[in-house]
Formats: C-alpha cells, sequence, structure tokens
C-alpha cells in the first residue's frame, strides 16, 4: 500500500479525478464496491465506470479484478521509484500539489441527512450562541452511541451555512479511520483554493499551515467519529498507531489563536479537550442529553405507535437516545402491532441491532473497564467505590481504578447516584442489560471449555467474577429463581447439555477438579460451580416431586 499523499500526487499525474480518486483510494483499501457506492450515495455501476476510467488514464486493460491488482504493483513500483530518486514525497520535503479548484465554499462529504430531526431545540441554540460568540474555537460533541452527535452537528452546521458568517464550512468524516496526513491536506487544499501549492511533509509544519489558513479565513469544519482514531482495548484517551498526529492536531486547535470554529463528535472524550475545556474557555465541551419524553414521543409518534401513555415508560428506559428509540420503534410496529404493552410484556430491551450497538462499545473497553462494568452488573443497584474495590479480583492499583472509572464515565457508560457521604455508581438499564448479558455468555463459554477440557488456567470471566451478589450468597440461595444471571448460565448450559442429569455430572466433576486447585488459580470458579450445581438439584428435585 502506498502512502494517501503519494496516491494523490501519482493519479493527478496520470489525470484522476477527484470523484475517481475516492472509488480508487477505497478499493486499494479493500472495500467492497457495493460498500463504496452505498457511502458515496451512488449506484454500483457508476462507482465501477469511475474506476474503470483510473485503469484506462493508466493504460490498464483486460477484465476481471487483476486489473486492481495490477494497479497496486504499478503503484508501488512507481512509489519505490520514487523515494529512490529523492521525489517530493521523501522526508522532510514537501508535496507539491496541483488540482482544480472547487467550485463551491461547502463540502459536507459523508454528512447524514437531517431532515428527521427531533427536538434539542435549546441544544441547537447554545451552540449556536458558543459559535456566534466568535471567542470559541473548538466544541467536543459527546455521548453514547446513538445518541445524537453527528445528526445535531449536522442540523448545527447546515443552520449556520445559511448564513454568512463563515466562508467555508467542511464535513469531515474518521469512520474509515482516514490517516491524519490525509484528512490534514484535504482541509488544507480545500480552504487555501490555490490550484498548486506546496504541503509541507513534516506533520508539525502541515499542522501550522492549516492553521495559518484557519487564521486568515472564518471556517467551520466538523469532523465526525472522532473515537474511530483512539485506541481500542485501553483506557481512553490513546491513539492507534500512525494517528499520533490528530493528537496534536486536536492540541494545537484548542491552544493557539485561531478566526475558525472545530466541532468533533466522539462517543469518548478526547485527553485533550479534558484538559483544554470549560464554559467560559475556547474550549467547550456539551454532553449530549437525552432527548425528553415529549421529543421521543415525536419519535413513535411518526411511526405511528399506540398507547401513547406508555411512552415515557420506554423512553426512560431508553435513557431517550434517540437511535435506540428509532429501533425499538420499528420492532413495536413489526411484531407487535404497534403496541407497546405488548412489547414490554417481553422485559427485555437489548437485541438486534441495539445488541450489536452496545457490543461495538463494549468491545472497545480495557479489561478493567469491563470487569468494573461485569460488578456493576452483579450489584444491580448502585454502590460506592470501596464496595466495588472490594468486588474486583484483577489485580490493579486504587490510581487505576480511578482511572478506568474516569475513562467509563468518559464513555459515557456508567451513571452517579447520590449517596451518603459519596457518589454511587451504577448503569442505564440498557447497559445494564447488555453487560448481564454479555457476562453470562462468557462465563457460560468458559464454563463448557472447561468441562471439555479440564484446563482450568483457561478460566477468566468465571473466576474472576462471582454468579451471586455478596447479600445473595449470604442467604446461601439455592434456587436460581429471580437472579437473572443465574438463571441465564443454566438455561445456555442446557442448550449443550440437554439431560439435567448428564449436566450435574459434569459440574460434579468440574467441582472436585476446582476444588483441589489452590483458591488464588480458581477465584470464584470453584463457588459458582456450587451455586450452579445446588440450583440445578433443586429445580431437578421440583422435577420429580411434580
Amino acid at each position: 500500500m502506498v502512502p494517501d499523499d503519494f496516491l494523490l500526487y501519482i493519479t493527478k499525474q496520470h489525470g484522476v479525478s477527484n470523484t475517481e480518486l475516492e472509488v480508487l483510494s477505497a478499493a486499494l483499501k479493500g472495500e467492497a464496491m457495493s460498500s463504496i457506492s452505498n457511502r458515496l450515495g451512488i449506484r454500483p455501476e457508476a462507482a465501477r465506470k469511475r474506476l474503470g476510467e483510473v485503469y484506462k488514464k493508466f493504460k490498464i486493460g483486460g477484465a476481471g479484478p487483476g486489473k486492481l491488482a495490477k494497479l497496486q504493483q504499478i503503484l508501488v513500483s512507481q512509489y519505490q521509484s520514487y523515494q529512490a530518486g529523492g521525489g517530493a514525497i521523501a522526508l522532510n520535503q514537501e508535496l507539491v500539489v496541483e488540482e482544480e479548484i472547487p467550485d463551491s465554499t461547502e463540502d459536507w462529504g459523508e454528512a447524514p441527512d437531517t431532515s428527521n430531526f427531533f427536538g434539542r431545540s435549546e441544544v441547537l441554540s447554545d451552540l449556536k450562541n458558543w459559535v456566534g460568540s466568535g471567542d470559541c474555537r473548538l466544541i467536543a460533541l459527546l455521548g453514547i452511541g446513538g445518541i445524537g452527535k453527528t445528526t445535531l452537528a449536522v442540523k448545527l452546521a447546515r443552520d449556520l451555512a445559511e448564513g454568512d458568517e463563515f466562508q467555508f464550512v467542511v464535513w469531515r468524516s474518521l469512520r474509515r479511520a482516514a490517516s491524519p496526513r490525509e484528512t490534514i491536506h484535504r482541509l488544507i487544499r480545500f480552504v487555501a483554493r490555490q490550484k498548486r501549492m506546496s504541503i509541507p511533509d513534516r506533520a508539525h509544519d502541515r499542522i501550522s499551515l492549516l492553521l495559518d489558513l484557519l487564521r486568515q479565513n472564518r471556517c467551520l469544519v466538523v469532523v465526525d467519529n472522532w473515537e474511530s482514531v483512539l485506541q481500542e482495548g485501553e483506557i481512553t484517551g490513546h491513539y492507534k498507531e500512525g494517528m499520533e498526529e490528530y493528537r496534536d492536531l486536536l492540541r494545537r486547535l484548542g491552544e493557539e489563536s485561531h478566526n475558525s470554529c472545530v466541532v468533533i463528535t466522539s462517543a469518548e472524550k478526547p485527553k485533550e479537550i479534558a484538559i483544554l475545556d470549560g464554559q467560559a474557555m475556547p474550549v467547550r465541551v456539551l454532553e449530549v442529553p437525552p432527548l425528553t419524553a415529549e421529543e421521543g414521543g415525536e419519535i413513535f409518534r411518526a411511526k405511528r405507535l399506540s398507547e401513547g401513555k406508555l411512552w415515557p415508560e420506554l423512553i426512560k428506559s431508553y435513557r431517550g437516545n434517540p437511535l435506540t428509540l428509532k429501533i425499538v420503534s420499528n420492532t413495536i410496529l413489526e411484531l407487535f402491532s404497534g403496541k407497546v404493552s405488548e412489547f414490554l410484556k417481553e422485559s427485555t430491551l437489548v437485541f438486534g441491532d441495539i445488541k450489536e450497538l452496545l457490543r461495538q462499545q463494549f468491545e472497545r473497553l480495557s479489561d478493567l473497564e469491563k470487569s468494573i462494568l461485569y460488578w456493576l452488573s452483579i450489584e444491580h443497584e448502585p454502590i460506592s467505590l470501596s464496595r466495588l474495590r472490594n468486588d474486583l479480583v484483577l489485580p490493579s492499583t486504587h490510581s487505576e481504578l480511578l482511572e478506568a472509572l474516569e475513562s467509563l464515565g468518559r464513555r459515557s457508560l456508567i451513571e452517579r447516584a447520590p449517596g451518603e457521604g459519596s457518589a454511587l455508581f451504577t448503569l442505564q438499564p440498557v447497559v445494564l442489560e447488555y453487560v448481564g448479558l454479555d457476562l453470562a455468555e462468557r462465563a457460560t463459554g468458559e464454563l463448557q471449555d472447561l468441562i471439555r477440557t479440564q484446563r482450568v488456567e483457561r478460566l477468566e470471566v468465571f473466576r474472576n467474577h462471582s454468579l451471586l451478589r455478596e447479600e445473595e450468597s449470604a442467604e446461601s440461595s439455592s434456587s436460581s429463581d429471580g437472579i437473572p444471571l443465574l438463571e441465564d448460565v443454566l438455561n445456555r448450559l442446557r442448550r449443550n447439555i440437554r439431560n439435567d442429569h448428564q449436566m450435574a455430572e459434569f459440574l460434579e466433576i468440574t467441582l472436585e477438579i476446582l476444588k483441589g486447585k489452590l483458591k488464588l488459580e480458581v477465584g470464584f470458579g470453584a463457588f459458582n460451580v456450587e451455586i450452579l450445581l445446588g440450583s440445578l438439584r433443586q429445580e431437578m428435585g421440583s422435577y420429580v416431586r411434580a
């Protein structure tokens, strides 16, 4: 794969247009033609035609997928020759770009349609006041996935574009994790309005050039999906390899004076924003609020759901998240004839696309963050920091625990409830249900693996988390009734072991294996098996008595 800046350079030498380059760049990165066409809002035939024009300009004949591979070989070969010859792309040199100046001063890129914009009038007004004040140069719209950050940003930008305050309006999405070099180059080329210009190769100089342009012109720049360039599996704030230039860009956009306003949306609060933001500062943060009952009702009204008196209960359960409300309204319409009461009887909030939305966010967490959420799910009610610290089995220092809680707060995944003397931590209903389901799934998978292989060292979730709260354990409950996690694990085991007597035998054998190990090795493992076995035996006894 050749760098984006060289791809731009060499394709311009061959007369490739910007629209053709969009398709080529995505195809070279392995994106399917159907995905490319959907993203660009064109027919698949049009996307293939653009790529076909590129092949012609590089004089590549023939048919079939081999043409793209041949073009890749040509590009790699030309890049290697270019570097060997000390060309413009070489380190610490400048890239000379020559292309046509776009006619429009607005570039909406992949900005989605906002014709169905619900509520948020006060929030929108506050944002316009921030931007209009002239002393706010960087705004971060933050919140959990589906809360409406992107839609709010588009609506804000569209409304502001109707006035004459900004010379340029630019929308960029980082969903595909575009390189910082590519993003900054595109911004520079759009605002500079020069047919031929030199763009520095050094990151610091590139950012300086962009800032100079933002000082000389009044620009509104929106960058969507900032979390896409942040590292998964770690505490928030770390950037993916090769994306570190975004950190410097964000810091300098906030620290250095300029005449423009940059808006980012992110499901995670970048550290650079956390350090610089303040209500009277040039850098400000808006935690996108949930829809009110009235605003959420607009979605249900548009979907023609019935039983309006029950809408507030459903909206509260989903914490006014617009995307989840739209998903659940479709489900109620299709499966329950629009009756909210029938859906509520199912006693579940997490399914289908809602589950996938939460899974994507959960998989970004560090192991310690996941463990914290698991314990909050097990506790099922607000708990103190000291209680949480006592629950955790994963070795962590006090500072690491505080950092993990702060990180979860920046991801909008935990809630704080008032307590006597200290804050209490809990989960909103949808997150609580999802985390419980994930815990049951992983615990069951590890237990089945242990039954099959007898390899204790492979236990992680099952050994680090109890299937019962401390109070439930103290009551020595031998039934899974009323304990969702215990019921869920037993039911999952039954999917693979249909005979309860056989399951009891497997659990007895497993228990003996665990009791023969050091407690440090098995953690909650033996206790969890004992609880499952006791509950199963009680259910089997009930069958016999019946």
